[in-house]
């Protein structure tokens, strides 16, 4: 791959809006796909019911008649009964929506292909035995399968996404929001979210994924080159730290460690003490893989770190201390440009240096 060709790509991957959203908490429940079906069916129920403590009042129902085209029905929200799992000639609709002026009847499909008999769902909305009655397949993709559109049409059943009923949702919620409860506000962006990145047609995401297959063989190419890069990079930081460990164990008369090939270092000390020890590796730079070579002095453990502290900082009161993950890093120096002489020089600086306040 040219640089030229490179560039190009990365700038335009600069230009496509990328979408960093924080991973819902149901999408981190991970339930089992029947068991969350049923999950979303009782939140759908929880959120449907205008006089539940979330106070979103008829946000959901207003939304899904004004998606559905029905306006014109009116409906007093104090009648307004939420049915879960209506018994249709022992089978279950997941959803009925009751009310005097209209009833809705919803089959919630989340993952599983639609082999519901929505015939005997027909049935029993039949026998309410109201004028409006509306009889929804909400999903979370487009049902595009003609024997199941055939099954959808046949039984006079209406067909919406979770993306077209959320959109409506979403543009009328501004009204609702002022006297929302907060906690069931947060909780159902959570729900939105949960199920919105489960469409893999995610109209978010629809820039992005058109970038990718669109320079899917050029990108491919670019990250090859690239981890071959690294591992040239990583090949000749070893190299070095393998001939420094060689200089530094004869200078100390002591056996370093290099931790995986490219982190020089030592910590047999007084073994009657709390553990301390070097730890050096180098860093590329612009222009060259052994750019710089950066020294820590280290403990493996906060507690560790105690004994030792007044004295190394009292000699380095203006060195940056690092306390991270149970781990204590000094940084001490950063030496430029393959300096071997002066690395070898800081390294049995501070070995002596550890070796005395040891003793």
């Amino acid at each position: 791959m040219n640089i030229e060709l490179a560039l190009k790509l990365l700038n335009d991957f600069k230009k496509v809006p990328k979408n960093n959203i924080d991973t819902p908490f149901l999408e981190l429940c991970s339930y089992p796909k029947r068991r969350f079906e049923e999950i979303c069916s009782r939140i759908l129920c929880f959120y449907f019911n205008p006089r539940k403590e979330h106070r979103l009042k008829d946000l959901f129902i207003s939304s899904l008649l004004e998606l559905l085209g029905k306006t014109d029905i009116s409906y007093q929200e104090e009648q307004i009964k939420i049915i879960t799992e209506d018994n249709a000639d022992g089978k279950r609709i997941d959803l009925v929506i009751y009310s005097p002026d209209f009833i809705i009847g919803i089959e919630n499909k989340i993952t599983a292909s639609l082999y519901n008999p929505l015939d005997s769902y027909k049935k029993r909305l039949q026998e309410y035995n109201i004028e409006n009655t509306i009889k929804l397949v909400l999903s979370v993709e487009k049902i595009t399968k003609k024997e199941e559109c055939d099954l959808i049409k046949n039984n006079g059943f209406i067909a919406i996404t979770y993306s077209e009923f959320f959109e409506t949702l979403k543009r009328n919620i501004g009204g609702y929001i002022s006297t929302s409860n907060q906690k069931y506000l947060i909780q159902l962006y959570d729900f939105i979210q949960t199920l919105e990145n489960m469409n893999p047609l995610n109209p978010a995401d629809k820039k992005l994924s058109e970038f990718f297959f669109d320079n899917s063989s050029q990108i491919d190419e670019l990250i090859l080159v690239h981890e071959n890069y690294k591992e040239r990079i990583r090949r000749i930081q070893r190299d070095k730290i393998s001939e420094l460990k060689e200089q530094i164990s004869i200078k100390t008369d002591k056996e370093w460690w290099a931790w995986q090939g490219w982190d020089l270092g030592f910590d047999s000390f007084n073994k009657d003490k709390p553990r301390i020890g070097i730890e050096s590796s180098f860093k590329n730079t612009r222009t060259n893989a052994l750019g710089e070579f950066r020294i820590y002095i280290t403990t493996w453990n906060l507690k560790d770190w105690v004994p030792y502290e007044k004295t190394l900082m009292q000699k380095f009161p203006n060195n940056f201390l690092d306390k991270v993950n149970n781990r204590v890093y000094l940084h001490m120096d950063v030496i430029l440009d393959q300096n071997d002489d002066l690395i070898l020089e800081k390294l049995y600086e501070y070995f002596n240096l550890l070796v005395k306040i040891t003793e």
